[in-house]
């Protein structure tokens, strides 16, 4: 039975994230207070490697992390070069994506095997996921048997699923067994985590059953069977689930971890919040900046490296840009002929394109909360429509007054400007949602491409509405 006992070291992300919380509140840097982070800084200039160490020392994971964090690339390197194998482990798992890799780097094969057999096996795939195939062999070869399976597990499953954020170090327990059965083996066994709150039932094919939390196990009759106050109602997660999906089904079923299974059923691994917590920020963080065309983790890039991956967005926005103008380039001549159109006409499009915008941010936060479903789409729908109608009525007759006042002389522009208003704010509130379900359905993350498209269609149509009514009407 001691197979269903999987070793654990304590989960030190949840309380170091309530101590950053306290920290924030006090004028520090980064849960550092502003001295220590400039006696590092004066102590790395002058090589004063005794100074640094004695520093660091009194440092946690949490706040050492943050320190390297906020050190430039040169800065960090030599730090990392005093504190040479006395780093601890625990730091790599509380660094920035970015950071981390580039830390990793700078570390000889041995140092990096001594971390990585430090750590639980989720933070230790977590650190070789993103090496190259190559150097990712050499380091698992030389892994404990124990650790090495679990991470070549782990790696097995495709990238951002549950099997590759679970962790291998849980407790479970045959179904059968008594309370008394339980609480023995719980007392006798040497092999336990160091912090867990629950226990996992399995049947005889190592098949998840149920979970009792241990407050009620040491509540419960020693003559009692598990399988009689267990918490049947546990839905496992599969192995090959999305980890955004998992996050969702906490959020949904308010759960503090979650059992994962193979594709035989089989019990291989536990999600606990805190990992969780973890994949909502990375999530958020993740569509946020593809709207914009950046990434996470750009503060702590080179400039080389920022510009290469911003360059692809800009050469998209560009081809859109160039779209609209070749738009207005095929109303050159009206434009020629009254010049205020050139004056007006942004204005169409900036509105299309900011209206377009709101509705885009809106439905994508709800198609990532799952907030958005195939029984209120259609009403969604309806109700960005409307929205748009009723800014297009009211911007329509602001804009109209406004070129009234403005161009005297061209009165008529007035009416021309409102009509393109208002079907430019209903088409940009139709697209903003239109845009990111059609994508969605294709499989295509909206965060990254839905801009482009709404960039596209709101500055090309806006001056595409604008003149080719200014050509109906005026001429």
């Amino acid at each position: 039975m001691k197979k269903g006992i999987k070793a654990h070291k304590p989960v030190l992300k949840s309380k170091y994230k309530k101590h950053s919380k306290k920290k924030q509140a006090e004028p520090q840097i980064l849960g550092l207070g502003p001295k220590i982070v400039n006696s590092i800084l004066i102590g790395l200039n002058e090589n004063d490697k005794s100074h640094v160490r004695k520093i660091v020392e009194g440092l946690d994971e949490y706040d050492l992390a943050k320190l390297i964090e906020v050190l430039d690339v040169d800065e960090r390197k030599q730090l990392i070069e005093i504190l040479g194998d006395h780093i601890d482990p625990g730091v790599f798992p509380e660094l920035n994506e970015v950071v981390q890799e580039q830390v990793i780097e700078s570390l000889d094969e041995n140092q990096i095997v001594n971390i990585v057999n430090e750590l639980d096996s989720d933070d230790a795939v977590e650190i070789l996921e993103h090496m190259d195939d190559e150097e990712q062999s050499q380091i698992i070869s030389r892994l404990s048997p124990e650790l090495k399976h679990q991470v070549k597990s782990s790696l097995h499953y495709p990238e951002d699923s549950a099997g590759r954020i679970m962790s291998r170090e849980f407790v479970s327990m045959p179904e059968s067994w008594s309370v008394r059965d339980a609480r023995n083996f719980l007392l006798k066994s040497e092999d336990l985590p160091d912090e867990f709150y629950t226990v996992f039932l399995t049947d005889e094919r190592l098949r998840p059953t149920g979970e009792i939390t241990l407050d009620k196990l040491l509540r419960a009759k020693g003559t009692e069977k598990l399988s009689a106050i267990m918490d049947g109602e546990v839905v496992p997660v599969s192995a090959y689930t999305d980890q955004e999906e998992v996050a969702h089904m906490f959020r949904e079923y308010g759960w503090m971890s979650a059992m994962v299974v193979d594709n035989k059923g089989h019990l291989v691994g536990v999600i606990n919040i805190d990992d969780v917590v973890d994949i909502v920020h990375e999530e958020v963080s993740e569509d946020i900046m593809h709207l914009s065309g950046t990434e996470e983790g750009d503060v702590y890039k080179s400039v080389g490296n920022i510009f290469k991956s911003r360059v692809p967005w800009l050469i998209t926005n560009l081809f859109a840009t160039l779209l609209a103008a070749s738009v207005v380039r095929e109303f050159e001549g009206i434009i020629a002929q009254i010049s205020v159109l050139a004056v007006l006409m942004p204005i169409v499009a900036s509105m299309g394109g900011t209206t377009g915008n709101q509705t885009l941010a809106v439905v994508i936060r709800a198609l990532a909360t799952r907030e958005l479903t195939s029984r209120n789409t259609v009403k969604m729908i309806f109700k960005e429509f409307m929205v748009g109608l009723m800014n297009g009525l009211l911007f329509a007759g602001l804009i109209a007054g406004i070129t009234w006042l403005m161009f005297p002389a061209f009165h008529e522009l007035s009416l021309v400007i409102a009509a393109a208003m208002l079907c430019n704010l209903c088409i940009a509130s139709l697209a903003g949602i239109l845009i990111p379900l059609v994508l969605s359905k294709f499989k295509v993350d909206p965060a990254v491409s839905s801009g482009v498209f709404l960039i596209a269609l709101t500055d090309s149509g806006g001056y595409f509405l604008f003149l080719g009514l200014a050509k109906l009407m005026l001429f």
